[in-house]
């Protein structure tokens, strides 16, 4: 490959056999304003090994050689050098010769009588071969960009089109949608594209290729049961600085933005509960001061009621003289009524946290609770209980506790049961705990979709043991709900 052509050098190789014909020539070259190299060869042997041993800008060669022809030159230089101009320069050629040595690939030809033109022919044979070289090179880059861009594509993980502003398919990366590429390629996208997003599509094309800029937006599906979400990415394709078509990726977000909104409507209900937990606290708080003051403070009032009286009568008269009947008496109501304050307080302690909880155990706790359930309400409970040795400790305990204590309590509140049974076992390497009734019955789906935190409250409760929640219902059979936790999530 020739040397990029300077102001300042030109490097020629001249193939002469006769020396006062190569003298004249170079004589006629030093008339030229650019400086040229001259390498003077007489043969083929020397003209090859020229050509193996340097670089040159250009070649000339007499036609009629000994034992070589100007044509056989031409034919070596095409098939090794192929950028390299070559021009014939002879005294006498026939048309004939000449048009058969410009279609083996010489340049120009010059007889030795027009010297005169050798000079712009050498200048319009490089310029010629530049050229030449150049686009050769622009379309062998061109081959390459398309053959790196088709690579990059067909192993996208995204779909790609290349499209007009219309949004007719120029190109696309892979078969879509059970239609072939080929079958693809003239129709146009929106086809492909579900209703309401067709002209938000349009608009966006028609927006890319008129201000010849980049956009990315979203689009979702019409299907509300299996709805897609899509980022879709347009940018313009440039030729000769103007906007020739598009390129189009749309790719499926639909995991992603499932997941934000299961992380959005998440975040809502832990809000709700929350502030329902704040609620219940609340509640509780006036609850329990309630009782205090009504209940307890009544229950102290009489004791200091009737501890007056006695004092009272002893002043009145004397120890001596007091009616021992009447002090006994009062003596008498005043140990039951401080018992039932002892009473009082032990369940108002029981209520802000069961104490034997922490004393003697969740199992012990559930009994106690479920004795008191049968003791205060027209729903009788069966309790079955079948742990084994298994150790709960004291998260799981009042995890398991609570939502016991609260089953039982919406079973009172809500289910109209005669009848219900809290079944705590272990059972094929699961901790089971079955909460079951024969009231009204509950709506599996409403209670799963309907704004009640009770069973998002379990779910809650049971999240570090990893455990699995089964609610089923049937009108005016009544409520199940089935609890499992696997041991070896307990036993970590």
């Amino acid at each position: 490959m020739p040397e990029p052509l300077t102001s300042e050098n030109i490097k020629l190789l001249l193939l002469e056999d006769l020396q006062s014909d190569a003298d004249i020539i170079q004589l006629q070259l030093r008339k030229y304003e650019k400086k040229i190299k001259t390498r003077h060869v007489l043969g083929k042997a020397d003209f090859l090994k020229a050509l193996d041993e340097d670089t040159f800008d250009v070649v000339i060669s007499d036609y009629s050689l000994p034992q070589y022809t100007g044509m056989e030159a031409v034919k070596h230089v095409r098939e090794h050098h192929e950028y390299l101009p070559f021009i014939i320069c002879t005294g006498s050629v026939n048309e004939e010769t000449a048009v058969a040595c410009l279609k083996a690939g010489a340049d120009d030809y010059v007889l030795k009588e027009s010297l005169g033109r050798l000079t712009s022919a050498i200048e319009a044979a490089i310029e010629a071969k530049q050229i030449l070289q150049e686009k050769k090179k622009a379309e062998q880059n061109l081959v390459e960009s398309e053959e790196n861009f088709r690579a990059i594509a067909e192993n996208a993980p995204d779909n790609i089109y290349k499209i007009t502003k219309e949004g007719v398919i120029l190109y696309v990366n892979r078969d879509i949608q059970g239609l072939s590429r080929e079958t693809l390629i003239g129709r146009n996208i929106i086809d492909l594209v579900e209703g309401n997003n067709r002209e938000k599509l349009l608009q966006e094309f028609q927006v890319s290729f008129d201000e010849a800029r980049q956009s990315t937006f979203e689009i979702e599906g019409d299907a509300q049961d299996n709805a897609q979400w899509y980022l879709c990415r347009i940018g313009p394709v440039l030729k000769d600085e103007k906007v020739e078509s598009l390129i189009f990726i749309p790719s499926n977000i639909t995991t992603r933005k499932k997941a934000e909104l299961e992380l959005r409507s998440m975040n809502k209900k832990l809000s709700k509960l929350t502030q329902h937990l704040e609620n219940v606290r609340d509640e509780e708080k006036k609850k329990i001061a309630m009782e205090i003051h009504d209940q307890l403070g009544q229950e102290l009032t009489g004791n200091k009621l009737g501890l007056f009286w006695i004092q009272q009568h002893i002043k009145q008269h004397g120890l001596a003289q007091a009616n021992e009947e009447e002090v006994l008496e009062k003596i008498n109501y005043l140990v039951d009524l401080t018992t039932q304050t002892i009473q009082t307080v032990r369940r108002i302690a029981h209520e802000l946290r069961p104490v034997v909880l922490d004393d003697i155990g969740l199992i012990p706790a559930i009994e106690w609770h479920v004795e008191n359930f049968n003791k205060n309400h027209n729903c009788s409970c069966d309790l079955i209980i079948d742990t084994g040795n298994c150790i709960f400790d004291k998260d799981l305990s009042t995890a398991i506790y609570r939502i016991t204590q609260e089953a039982l309590t919406n079973i009172n509140r809500h289910a109209k049961a005669s009848k219900s049974k809290v079944a705590l076992y272990l059972k094929e390497d699961y901790l089971h705990l079955d909460i079951e009734d024969n009231g009204v019955g509950i709506d599996r789906e409403a209670a799963l979709k309907s704004k009640s935190l009770g069973i998002f409250g379990i779910h809650e409760r049971l999240k570090a043991w990893k455990g699995e929640i089964d609610l089923n219902g049937e009108p005016g059979k009544g409520t199940k709900i089935n609890i499992r936790i696997a041991l070896k999530n307990i036993q970590q």
